[in-house]
């Protein structure tokens, strides 16, 4: 496995609504993370697959193990500052932690749906072998 410096945080970048909220992340979170669309880089690099990638956001920790959607998030706003640590712990709570999980990739694959969608926010039909949406 990978062993980064800092985590990593991949997102779409080609969806306006992930850049948007991203954007919104650097701006007024600032987490200890790097935040990078994860169209700009070796996915398996990484270990993540294509796959994982259009579940949702992925959080690439320092040892090189991954999260991937809601709880991404969660793990994110846990490595930030207060009060976005509290809102990260309240996500990890016992009775919320599975519904994110449950809800996370119905709710990722509805973006295209969300103000501020492209058409790039709809899941691709294919996929090139190098991690690239196609």
């Amino acid at each position: 496995m990978m062993h980064l410096p800092r985590p990593v945080f991949l997102f779409d970048g080609d969806c306006g609504v992930c850049q948007n909220g991203t954007d919104g992340i650097r701006r007024r979170i600032d987490p200890p993370v790097d935040l990078v669309a994860y169209q700009s880089v070796d996915l398996a690099a990484y270990g993540v697959t294509p796959d994982d990638v259009l579940e949702g956001p992925v959080l690439v920790s320092t040892d090189g193990s991954h999260v991937i959607g809601p709880l991404a998030v969660a793990h994110l706003l846990l490595s930030s500052r207060r009060p976005y640590h509290h809102i990260g712990a309240a996500m990890l709570a016992p009775g919320v932690r599975p519904l994110l999980h449950a809800a996370g990739p119905f709710l990722y694959r509805q973006r295209s749906r969300l103000p501020g969608s492209t058409d790039a926010c709809r899941l691709p039909a294919a996929r090139g072998s190098s991690g690239k949406v196609a």
